[in-house]
């Protein structure tokens, strides 16, 4: 009797310790994401409810403000990244393939499931970190080598490129939804903005000398940024004046504009180095969390 009791007390506990396990794992939320850093957020032009999220080594979407969900079939780093502007175009993305080295200029035409090549334009392929798609000619795209090998635009989807001269070093660029030649670039040293498809430019005394990390338009042309310092900022004259949102916990690395329901979907890492994404208005006066790898539960014990 004193047997069969020893082995019904270790079972009980034994049911309790794998209870436990069982707890914790349902008890992590579905919005921590084991995903490393969000280098770029976008919205499908057809259906505004799916948010795209580039990171480095996975592709998720998120729907209608759900927690985000892996649709890539291979691990890549997704260094820059475009949603299409408009509908009948690709995502396109630029980075490092898990095998090593450059992917070049890669799209998809399945949501990110898939990716193809569209061009190497170098050799090894170039590396983008900063990338623009233009809204009113989706044929003509802008990158930034990560290696300043080249500031490149093609007008034919990758067909041919030209190679322009660039102010300083970019970290992020937008074109203006209406004007495929009016195009701002941020930089480590401000903003510096083009009126002829980026052959010349001209440097903004606003944020002059600050870090800017991304910029992007609403279809409305209101231009979003994030700025060392100030943190999101907007223009609706085209960077003559500047209005400060509010502030958020959030180092804020990609930006994307919802102009019809006036959202912003932001990517960044906040003060305790967590990578996160927000849903948040215009004014910035709340926030939702779509993803954050905060809490993430990397084992069970």
């Amino acid at each position: 009797m004193i047997i069969v009791g020893i082995i019904i007390i270790g079972i009980t506990i034994g049911l309790g310790l794998n209870s436990g396990r069982q707890e914790t794992t349902k008890l992590q939320d579905p919005r921590t994401i084991a995903w490393n850093h969000v280098h770029g957020v976008g919205i499908d032009p057809v259906d505004s409810s799916i948010l795209y999220i580039a990171t480095h080594g996975d592709f998720y979407q998120s729907r209608n403000g759900a927690p985000p969900v892996k649709v890539d079939k291979g691990r890549a780093d997704y260094m820059a990244f475009n949603a299409p502007p408009t509908k009948d175009y690709p995502l396109y993305a630029s980075g490092h393939p898990a095998s090593g080295g450059n992917t070049g200029l890669i799209k998809s035409i399945d949501g990110g499931t898939t990716w193809q090549l569209v061009a190497k334009i170098l050799e090894p392929p170039v590396d983008f970190h900063a990338m623009a798609v233009s809204k009113s000619n989706p044929d003509t795209i802008l990158g930034f080598d990560s290696g300043a090998r080249g500031f490149f635009k093609t007008t034919d989807a990758g067909k041919t490129w030209t190679n322009l001269e660039y102010p300083e070093y970019i970290s992020a660029l937008a074109i203006l939804p209406n004007d495929s030649q009016l195009i701002f670039a941020g930089t480590g040293k401000g903003i510096f903005k083009s009126s002829d498809g980026g052959k010349t430019w001209v440097h903004l005394k606003t944020y002059n000398g600050l870090i800017v990390q991304a910029l992007a338009f609403d279809d409305d042309g209101a231009l979003f940024a994030s700025v060392g310092t100030f943190g999101l900022v907007k223009s609706n004259d085209l960077g003559e004046s500047w209005e400060d949102l509010q502030d958020i916990d959030l180092t804020v690395t990609s930006i994307a504009a919802d102009s019809k329901n006036k959202i912003l979907f932001v990517g960044g890492y906040s003060s305790g180095g967590f990578q996160e994404v927000y849903k948040l208005p215009y004014d910035v006066d709340s926030f939702e969390i779509i993803g954050t790898n905060k809490g993430q539960i990397k084992s069970h014990e």
